[in-house]
């Protein structure tokens, strides 16, 4: 009957406002990667976030976070997510004012609220990890609200595309986990670095889940981000209201910018409030082409990765995506090519991260269409 009380104050926020661009040509601004099935064959990647999620808590405190361009896309998709469990930011400014109003919303429905944030565009082989993780760092927070925590994975080669957390000692073990202290956050390394951190066992991927007190997070905010605070603040009270004004909520959020939570705020944190949960979940943040083909490689061991219609003649390393025509290669190595209804990419699978630069063209050319 306790472990059921304390369930009812966990809650768990799906972020799915993002446009995942170096997913092009298929992740657009109209419909982005969480909303494609880039993992598997049946369902979405949000849809498959949502069935790991539900069982890390009660269903009834699952909400979505979202801008008002995908809402539509949300309720097709996650049907049993009500309106009432929609966040809607009137337009992306980042995780930082998402974060912030995502916690102001939860704590005016239930201020002992205890909230994990999920990406909603990530891929993960093993579910019972991710729920294992997920439900310990909720445990640990709910017993400690002053902290934030987040979850981090142990790397399995130096990528150079990720950010890192630094373990510092440890704080206690929850369920048989170790949790340990964060000493720092670290950006995307260059690669000897990232192969320094591979050889030590204090780093890991930081795999972007946050853990906190809603109630504490508000806290945070006013100290560490007064102009996101003041905003938020303002319209926490309109959400009060028996009836918001809606028009008004989307005037307030607008003036912020747009700002990623981490220097914002986790960053500023006291060491002491900051606590990592490792994690043997085997895992991809999918950013870009490459780490799609390094997920499936892993997952189907194989060295050529295919989905659609496609022959070959001596071929390898490769993903070949197509969506309608027959791709056809010959003696190819190392390439990517993903074929959409309108736009066909042909990359250098090493060099897929540049992708994000046929983006900058398209707008630099007014290529709009295509984004």
């Amino acid at each position: 009957m306790k472990l059921a009380k304390k369930k009812n104050n966990f809650y768990a926020v799906i972020m799915a406002g993002g446009t995942g661009t170096r997913l092009w040509p298929l992740s657009r601004k109209e419909k982005p990667k969480q909303f494609h099935r880039f993992t598997s064959n049946s369902r979405t990647m949000i849809q498959e976030t949502y069935e790991r999620t539900i069982k890390v808590v009660p269903a009834k405190n699952i909400f979505i976070s979202t801008t008002t361009n995908y809402k539509k896309l949300v309720r097709e998709q996650i049907p049993d997510i009500k309106d009432d469990r929609m966040i809607i930011e009137p337009l992306a400014r980042g995780t930082a004012p998402a974060i912030a109003l995502v916690a102001a919303r939860i704590r005016t429905e239930n201020p002992k609220a205890i909230v994990t944030t999920i990406a909603s565009d990530h891929a993960i082989r093993n579910e019972e990890e991710f729920v294992s993780a997920l439900s310990v760092a909720l445990a640990v927070i709910g017993k400690n609200p002053e902290k934030l925590a987040t979850v981090g994975i142990n790397p399995v080669f130096p990528d150079t595309e990720l950010g890192y957390i630094k373990m510092g000692k440890e704080f206690t073990v929850e369920n048989n986990k170790r949790i340990f202290y964060i000493d720092a956050f670290k950006e995307k390394p260059d690669q000897k670095t990232a192969e320094k951190y591979l050889a030590g066992w204090a780093y890991l991927w930081n795999a972007g889940y946050f853990i906190f007190s809603a109630k504490t997070f508000g806290e945070w905010t006013k100290k560490l981000a007064p102009k996101i605070h003041k905003a938020i603040s303002e319209i926490e009270k309109e959400l009060n209201k028996r009836k918001a004004d809606i028009k008004h909520i989307e005037s307030i959020y607008k003036k912020l910018e747009n700002e990623p939570v981490e220097p914002k705020i986790v960053e500023k944190l006291k060491t002491t409030n900051r606590l990592v949960v490792p994690s043997e979940m085997e895992w991809s943040d999918v950013g870009n082409w490459g780490s799609l083909f390094d997920f499936f490689r892993k997952n189907l061991d194989s060295s050529f990765i295919v989905k659609g219609n496609h022959i070959d003649a001596g071929s390898r390393d490769c993903l070949v995506y197509s969506l309608d025509k027959l791709v056809a290669t010959v003696g190819l190595k190392d390439i990517i090519i993903v074929e959409s209804d309108d736009a066909i990419l042909v990359a250098d699978r090493k060099k897929v991260s540049d992708v994000k630069k046929i983006i900058e063209k398209l707008k630099e050319q007014g290529k709009h269409l295509y984004l």
